[in-house]
């Protein structure tokens, strides 16, 4: 379970987080075929960069496709979301943020050098995009080949030949577009049986025994044009689980999209996110519960895009809450609404929710006129209740023999 922490704990992505084209479950990972020299080779300590560097800061969107393996299987999606570049002012070293679309959200910088003509950026593989000093190894950029395998009954062969003759990964430089194109790079998220994805890309590989964690091709980066007040297009809710307790496990998964409601790209820099409950209710992250952990010092209502802590992720968010007992986060539906702030102007997005549990006013609209047969009431546990308390499942029984459930606080 050691790399599933990690994946929570360092990386930004988790695989339910993602509204996937392609998910499957319970990959086989072949170690002894996935060993690379670049990542057993890879030094025990590293020191990664996670301030940004001195220089000329370019965002840029990326798109292309990536395949993530995880304990659970494998997931192949269209990369979204944003790079940021640093042109150092000697006009050669580039510092890029989130090199990997798995990996937005740690925040961290791969060195690289641009070409005396500008035209080509250099990244050296074997840099860590992810590290996590209690385990001692992280995620580092390798180069090379996966494909997956349909072994039947929902099982995946999942294969990685790490190309050990490369050392770095090129990406082509577009100047006059503003456009970035990593070269090399073939695949196709689709592929006839047996074979359901083959690709060579850039990957990322665990430092430890250099099993892959993530490969993505046809990456290509657009430059984001200055800031302009905007109306941000609204977010995707996906989905909510309630951990029963508060333990912190407690999730919802989201998906935001950087685009405007015309289509435009948004300045990653300039949004943040509100989570909102029942009647448009905003829920704060207060400095108590979530501070300490999450590296801020007073109550949070807007969450900046990508922010990273133990808590908050690029696509999913953890409560120290739960919808059980007699405090519960909200009755029937939460949900996200975006902010976009520029020269002082901020323009929003719809409130978009996710009906976790049947509104108890519809329900009630709908039973209208009939008459009540009997009531039952269960807890949480799915156990029935001689009388309701706290936080309730009533159950309804009507003359014509029709139910209704409705989560009741009494």
């Amino acid at each position: 379970m050691k790399k599933l922490s990690l994946l929570i704990l360092s990386v930004a992505v988790a695989v339910s987080a993602m509204a996937g084209v392609n998910s499957r479950g319970n990959a086989y990972r072949p170690m002894d075929k996935m060993k690379s020299a670049t990542a057993l080779n890879a030094p025990s300590r590293v020191d990664i960069i996670t301030e940004q560097p001195e220089g000329t800061v370019v965002n840029y969107l990326r798109t292309g496709e990536y395949l993530m393996s995880s304990l659970y299987g494998y997931d192949t999606d269209y990369q979204t979301g944003r790079v940021k570049i640093v042109y150092a002012d000697d006009g050669k070293t580039v510092y890029i943020q989130d090199i990997l679309c798995y990996a937005e959200g740690t925040g961290v910088w791969a060195v690289g050098e641009l070409s005396e003509d500008g035209q080509t950026i250099s990244v050296p593989l074997g840099q860590y995009v992810a590290y996590n000093e209690e385990y001692g190894y992280g995620v580092i950029l390798s180069w090379g080949t996966t494909d997956v395998i349909d072994l039947g009954d929902d099982f995946y062969w999942l294969d990685f030949i790490a190309d050990d003759r490369a050392t770095e990964v090129t990406y082509a430089v577009d100047n006059e577009n503003g456009i970035i194109t990593m070269l090399g790079s073939d695949g196709s998220l689709e592929n006839p049986f047996p074979y359901n994805c083959v690709a060579t890309g850039l990957a990322g590989l665990w430092s430890d025994d250099g099993s892959v964690a993530t490969i993505e091709w046809g990456s290509t980066w657009t430059m984001v044009a200055d800031a302009t007040p905007a109306v941000p297009a609204n977010p995707e809710v996906l989905e909510f689980f309630d951990s029963g307790d508060e333990t912190g496990y407690t999730r919802l998964d989201f998906n935001i999209n950087l685009v405007d409601v015309d289509g435009n790209p948004l300045d990653p820099d300039c949004l943040t996110y509100s989570i909102f409950t029942d009647e448009d209710q905003l829920f704060t992250f207060d400095y108590a519960t979530y501070g300490a952990n999450n590296g801020f010092d007073t109550d949070m209502t807007e969450i900046p895009y990508a922010y990273s802590g133990y808590d908050f992720y690029l696509r999913r968010i953890y409560f120290y809450r739960t919808n059980e007992g007699d405090n519960p986060m909200f009755t029937w539906r939460i949900g996200m609404q975006l902010n976009y702030t520029v020269e002082g102007v901020t323009n929003k997005s719809d409130i978009v929710y996710l009906e976790v549990y049947p509104h108890p006013s519809a329900v009630n609209e709908v039973n209208a006129g009939k008459s009540v047969a009997g009531v039952r009431y269960f807890n949480m546990a799915g156990q029935e209740m001689a009388q309701p308390s706290g936080l309730t499942i009533q159950v309804t029984t009507y003359s014509d023999g029709t139910t209704s459930a409705a989560k009741v606080q009494f």
